[in-house]
């Protein structure tokens, strides 16, 4: 992320990241959220190891990967709550673990609109 956008911990395991600057075109401004929002679902997918040490036993390697389902909400200035910006996300949220997991849903679009291959 930019040293302009926010990141934080929601609660959980749910994060908010706020993505400030944006073309002021909103085709574009959508496709570039659409472009970071699959950066981190990537990020999170890619494989490390873990060091596990069970009782008793020697330390050992484990890959392991993460998956990501991310709702992603645009808005502008104050046009809209702050609850209502979240709800929003949390809807796409929900859309994308509808759909399998290990995607993104932009709210208010169809899951067609955006060309997953950023």
């Amino acid at each position: 992320m930019r040293e302009i956008d926010t990141v934080g911990r929601f609660g959980g395991d749910e994060f908010v990241v706020i993505i400030s600057e944006l073309n002021a075109d909103k085709a574009q401004s959508t496709e570039q959220a659409a472009g970071v929002a699959e950066k981190i679902r990537a990020s999170l997918a890619a494989p490390y190891l873990l060091s596990v040490a069970p009782a008793g036993e020697q330390d050992k390697l484990v890959e392991h990967q993460c998956s990501a389902s991310i709702g992603v909400v645009m808005f502008v200035k104050h046009e809209t709550s702050q609850a209502e910006i979240m709800k929003r996300a949390d809807a796409a949220m929900y859309q994308a673990k509808d759909a399998g997991r290990n995607t993104m849903r932009i709210y208010g679009l169809p899951h067609t609109w955006f060309n997953s291959d950023f």
